[in-house]
């Protein structure tokens, strides 16, 4: 068929909106397999922005904690890749809320990590729990009243922690 010559009934559609309506179908379907993710829990939007660090090897870790699919003792036992879910430090097991908030072989690089969590606590006028900080740290974007500044302070924290760990996640 000749470019430009159109069958009887055919109707031309210009690629603007053919594009739209692609992306509206791919954006409805990557959503529903996402809301049956794990993943989910953390973001609950296709299509969120999420603050990246600019060092590859700490974006590799942060994107393996919000994969829930980390190196860490008690992902690496569930796989059968370990034998014990307990951390290195002997006190529970390693999940990335413990390495996060109560390591004891990470409590010197958690300091600033801890102090910015506080702060942001403080300013928020709301007691969190534990569950509560370690989403903030996450997916802040979630926790009621977190602005785009504070954002961008408890990742650069975040990023900053599992920089000084120096422990591939």
């Amino acid at each position: 068929m000749e470019l430009g010559r159109r069958r009887k009934g055919e109707v031309e559609i210009p690629a603007r909106p053919c594009r739209q309506i692609a992306t509206q179908i791919a954006k409805r379907s990557w959503q529903r397999k996402w809301n049956e993710d794990s993943t989910y829990e953390l973001i609950p939007v296709v299509g969120t922005k999420i603050v990246w660090p600019r060092t590859r090897d700490i974006g590799i870790s942060y994107g393996r904690i919000l994969l829930h699919d980390t190196m860490l003792n008690k992902d690496s036992h569930r796989t059968g890749t370990s034998d014990t879910a307990i951390c290195d430090c002997g006190e529970e097991e390693e999940t990335v809320t413990h390495m996060l908030l109560h390591c004891t072989k990470h409590a010197q690089a958690r300091l600033k990590l801890t102090d910015v969590l506080e702060d942001i606590c403080t300013s928020l006028k709301k007691k969190r729990s534990v569950n509560d900080k370690v989403m903030m740290l996450l997916a802040p974007s979630l926790v009621d009243k977190i602005s785009r500044s504070d954002n961008l302070i408890l990742k650069n924290a975040l990023f900053q922690f599992i920089s000084d760990i120096d422990k591939k996640l």
